[in-house]
């Protein structure tokens, strides 16, 4: 992943890596606050020699307590001196309890200890290091001392212990920094990987690379349950409105190598908005004064006639079965002069047998006579035949993908699914773009062709078997 992925990424799940520092600097300020607080004493000891007063005595005195520094800060918390705090205080600590409490340093190049007390009260935590120091004072003399004669050496307390003001720790701005580095880390981690492994399709990027057809609109489409589904109509000085419009000129760029006289509008999965698409295009394209009828052919879940405001039957199974002429069959929504309707009409269980007859192919072509473009609203490509049965008869085939449902694999499979029975896939429409005013986007320059505006189809090609059938 490059930086502009990286940067997608974190903008795509910024709610996570919220999430995840919020969650982490509140954890961390619990730890810190519920922690018990140490307070910290230092009192600090010189150790000196009891030589003449000659310089070279002086001098010697000096070496022999650098040299025996270092063996004293040893025995700081040793145990006879620890016992005799503990018995001096009356401490209930036990020997190691209290040892882990008391540390000792010496400054490099000098003869001086610095005994330091941890505990959680201010008060005893002085107390502790003053007695440690006067204990270890007698505790030297004792041992250095041989029967009979003066101790070499004198420990001497040159800075009695203060009482602490203020906690060493918990540090509760560092905990609250750590926690949210710690909550950042994790975000931008657990983003990565969500992203990783999360294969639905985010935006025009995802679905081009994916799909490797380009992407020719990509609407901010409301839901059908929002009563508003034709937007065209309903907002037509909106966004989305002019994404349709777009649309419609994209269409006749993609469309560079063939006569583009019929169109079937599918989608890998359901839910994605195809049907609503499928309503939009018709009515944009009837606004521009051509002639256009849009057909139900999802013959399984039919939603078009009810999208529009009309009746599901008669329609097209009616006039497959020979219950009524083509004519009768087709609707006139008032709104649009040059759209006519041909709902899907009363269900029938045999819908891929209804869709791959001769007379279908020969309703198609009286439509295609009849009209300057057919609109197909084919069922879900991996979820019946029907979008594969009705590719191949039509000039193309609009992919419509809902942003943050399609996953990349189902969209792939689709694709390849219609290339494979030699359907022409014109491009993808990009539904429920999260941008709201997608970016205006040119297509390659590979697909040129005449603007749509010049299109005047009248045939479609309808490949035939020997039986007649498709």
């Amino acid at each position: 992943m490059d930086l502009r992925q990286y940067a997608r990424v974190l903008r795509r799940q910024w709610v996570i890596i919220a999430l995840s520092v919020i969650v982490c600097t509140v954890l961390a300020g619990v730890l810190a606050w519920e922690r018990t607080p140490t307070y910290s004493a230092q009192s600090q000891l010189f150790v000196s020699t009891r030589v003449p007063a000659g310089l070279s005595e002086i001098y010697a005195g000096s070496l022999f307590a650098e040299q025996r520094i270092g063996s004293y800060a040893e025995i700081v918390s040793s145990r006879p001196v620890v016992s005799a705090v503990i018995k001096q205080l009356n401490l209930p600590d036990t020997v190691a309890g209290l040892q882990r409490e008391i540390h000792a340093s010496v400054p490099p190049g000098t003869v001086l200890i610095n005994v330091t007390v941890e505990d959680s009260s201010p008060l005893r935590a002085k107390a502790i290091a003053d007695e440690v120091a006067e204990q270890f004072s007698s505790f030297v003399t004792s041992l250095e001392t041989a029967p009979g004669e003066k101790p070499p050496v004198k420990v001497s307390i040159t800075a009695p212990a203060q009482v602490p003001t203020s906690p060493v720790s918990p540090k509760k701005r560092l905990y609250l920094l750590l926690g949210v580095l710690l909550g950042l880390l994790l975000g931008v981690g657990g983003a990565v990987l969500r992203e990783a492994f999360d294969r639905r399709i985010r935006g025009e990027d995802d679905a081009e690379a994916v799909a490797h057809v380009p992407v020719l609109a990509s609407v901010a489409e409301r839901p059908t349950r929002a009563r508003k589904p034709l937007i065209v109509l309903d907002e037509p000085h909106s966004a989305r409105a002019e994404e349709y419009r777009r649309l419609r000129t994209n269409l006749g760029l993609a469309g560079s190598s063939r006569s583009v006289s019929s169109l079937v509008v599918s989608s890998a999965v359901g839910s994605e908005g195809a049907t609503a698409v499928a309503a939009n295009l018709a009515v944009v394209c009837a606004q521009s004064g051509y002639r256009v009828v849009a057909v139900d052919a999802n013959l399984r879940r039919p939603g078009l006639a009810e999208l529009m405001d009309l009746p599901t039957a008669p329609g097209l199974t009616s006039v497959l079965r020979g219950d009524l002429p083509l004519e009768e069959a087709l609707q006139r929504p008032g709104s649009v002069q040059a759209l006519a309707i041909l709902a899907s009409g009363p269900p029938q269980p045999e819908a891929s047998d209804l869709l791959s007859s001769a007379r279908f192919v020969a309703v198609l072509e009286d439509l295609a006579a009849q009209f300057d473009l057919v609109i197909l609203d084919a069922p879900e490509v991996l979820c019946a035949s029907d979008a594969a049965i009705l590719g191949p008869m039509a000039s193309g085939v609009v992919l419509v993908t809902r942003t943050g449902l399609t996953r990349a694999d189902d969209l792939e499979t689709a694709v390849r699914f219609l290339h494979r029975v030699d359907a022409h896939v014109l491009g993808l429409v990009v539904n429920r773009s999260r941008r709201g005013v997608t970016r205006r986007r040119s297509l390659p320059r590979r697909l040129t062709g005449p603007a749509w505006e010049d299109l005047r189809p009248r045939e479609v090609t309808v490949p035939r078997s020997g039986d007649g059938e498709v």
